[in-house]
């Protein structure tokens, strides 16, 4: 089975990117109608750029909707920008203690 993201491809109806004014982009997989409506509520208040990479990521886990935020974690891009690495650590340090 293909996977795109480490998202299961099967059953997926779409994957969204979110890009502007983040940190890191973030991409969202929905697998049924209620994803995709709730991703559409989502997008259009996204418009705002009130949404920082924390409070998308959050967004998506109290609806539970998978979300993979996106980072190229190799030795290169860890040794050419070191804060931004660390900067990832501590945002998937947050998410996993606010669940």
């Amino acid at each position: 089975m293909r996977q795109l993201l480490d998202f299961e491809s099967k059953n997926m109806k779409a994957l969204h990117f979110f890009t502007q004014n983040l940190n890191f982009p973030v991409a969202v997989a929905t697998y049924g109608d209620w994803e995709e409506q709730q991703l559409s509520y989502l997008e259009y208040n996204f418009q705002s750029g009130r949404y920082t990479t924390t409070s998308l990521c959050q967004w998506c886990v109290n609806h539970h909707i998978q979300y993979r935020i996106i980072y190229p974690l190799s030795f290169k891009s860890i040794i050419k920008n070191p804060r931004k690495y660390i900067d990832f650590l501590r945002l998937k340090r947050k998410l996993n203690y606010s669940l």
